[in-house]
């Protein structure tokens, strides 16, 4: 347990950079199949809103959601216990890990 609560003030004082490591590797992973469905979705337009759109996408759409999301996270994972909070942000980032190979391979 001390262990754990050591991890824990090691990792807290990141807190916000660990949230927006969080999104950040989310979009990442998820990104391409975004950009993807909003291809589809104008490919039938003219060039000017093909383009515009995805402009409006990349500047807006992601920088909304990073700018959004990661204070929304980073005050949700301080509701974490201080016991578990290193162990959670240790295990999550593993599982974004795995997410991202998987999804590389099968995505």
């Amino acid at each position: 347990m001390d262990f754990l609560l050591t991890l824990s003030s090691w990792i807290k004082p990141y807190n916000q950079d660990i949230s927006l490591a969080i999104v950040a590797t989310l979009l990442v992973i998820f990104g391409n199949s975004i950009n993807r469905a909003v291809r589809r979705s104008v490919r039938n337009y003219w060039i000017i809103v093909r383009v515009t759109a995805f402009i409006a996408l990349c500047t807006f759409g992601y920088g909304a959601i990073t700018v959004w999301v990661v204070p929304l996270l980073a005050k949700a994972l301080l509701w974490l216990p201080a016991a578990y909070y290193g162990a959670c942000i240790v295990a999550g980032f593993i599982v974004l890990g795995l997410m991202a190979e998987r999804y590389q391979r099968h995505g």
